[in-house]
Order: structure tokens, then C-alpha cells, then sequence
């Protein structure tokens, strides 16, 4: 066995992540499904009472929910397109694109310190 986290239904997985944030677990299985009926977290009681062993596993090594979907294979990855998008703005009446608006090397901060400070 691997040491991979054990997969449970998604909102399972939403409420033993909030049960997580509000009690310390312990390996006591049927004390947590007992703090996880109390807080309303049914499903993951109802969960933890059919999986103990895959609780216990997923105490040590964590949880992750299920995929909806299957995976993705390499043939689900969609075919490059033609080319990158313009990220540059064109002005008015002309060709050129529009250059970065910023400060020079003489008229940042830093250099209205050194100015101030005499350096």
C-alpha cells in the first residue's frame, strides 16, 4: 500500500476539513463520529462509521476528494492555438504602440532621497 491520501465523497471531504478546524482528531473513531453528529456533520459521521480503517489511514496520511470527472489524459489536452495574444495598446493615429508608463532612472523615490540627503 502506497502512501497516497485516501479519496472520500466530495462533501464528506468539505466536512471532515471543517471538523479538522474544530476539534483535535483523535484515533478514537467513535468519539469524533460523536463530535461530528453534534456539529451537524453527518455525512462524515455516517462516513466514518461505514470506512474506520480508511479513516485511521486517512487520519495519518490525509484526506482528498474524489474527482468529479476522471482524469485527464494527454489526449484530452487541447491543441496550441495560432499565436499569443497583443499585449500592447496601440495610440491614437499611429502605428507605434504605447510605451510603459513610468518614472526614469532620475525621478523614482530613491532617487528624490539621494537629492534631499545631498548624496
Amino acid at each position: 500500500m502506497s502512501r497516497e491520501k485516501i479519496r472520500v465523497p466530495q462533501k464528506v471531504y468539505e466536512e471532515l476539513t471543517a471538523l479538522k478546524g474544530e476539534i483535535h482528531f483523535t484515533l478514537d473513531h467513535f468519539d469524533t463520529i460523536r463530535k461530528a453528529e453534534d456539529r451537524g456533520y453527518l455525512a462524515a459521521a455516517d462516513w466514518i462509521k461505514k470506512n474506520e480503517n480508511a479513516y485511521k489511514v486517512g487520519f495519518s496520511w490525509g484526506f482528498e476528494p474524489e474527482a468529479a470527472e476522471p482524469r485527464g489524459t494527454l489526449q484530452d489536452i487541447p491543441a496550441p492555438s495560432g499565436h499569443a495574444p497583443q499585449r500592447t495598446f496601440r495610440q491614437k493615429g499611429g502605428d507605434q504602440t504605447m510605451k510603459p508608463r513610468g518614472k526614469g532612472p532620475n525621478e523614482g523615490f530613491f532617487a528624490r532621497l539621494k537629492k534631499k540627503l545631498g548624496l
